[in-house]
């Protein structure tokens, strides 16, 4: 398992989808997947996706990303995203833009990482934990 003490502050990001089932908004159903660094677990944001889309908006990714610069002033070396993720292919599109490695784990090599997100997320929205 990856722990956060794994790894150097921006040395590695974390995109992940936030809950297990969608949430709904004005009665349609989302996606909420976050970013955020391996090793502080700072979160630098979110982007919301319509589930019926897939994976979130490329510009959408963009702008997190851009967030994520601006937080830290740098490029991670690496992002990370669980295996089997519907936003693979939008979140490696835009590391490999930004020059960041790209590899996928399973979500259970990432819980000690994400699970106290995914955990509070669950809490304030209702909804079961990971």
């Amino acid at each position: 398992m990856l722990e956060p003490s794994d790894f150097e502050v921006n040395e590695a990001w974390v995109a992940f989808r936030a809950h297990d089932s969608f949430l709904f908004v004005k009665d349609e159903p989302y996606d909420v997947y976050i970013l955020m660094d391996a090793a502080s677990t700072y979160v630098f944001g979110h982007v919301l996706s319509r589930t019926v889309d897939g994976s979130p908006d490329a510009r959408d990714v963009a702008a997190l990303f851009r967030e994520a610069w601006s937080a830290k002033r740098q490029w991670a070396k690496q992002l990370i995203v669980p295996e089997g993720s519907l936003a693979e292919g939008v979140f490696k599109n835009q590391a490999e833009k930004s020059g960041l490695a790209f590899s996928m784990v399973p979500l259970s090599e990432l819980l000690p990482i994400v699970s106290p997100l995914k955990e509070s997320f669950s809490a304030y929205f209702g909804q079961a934990s990971c």
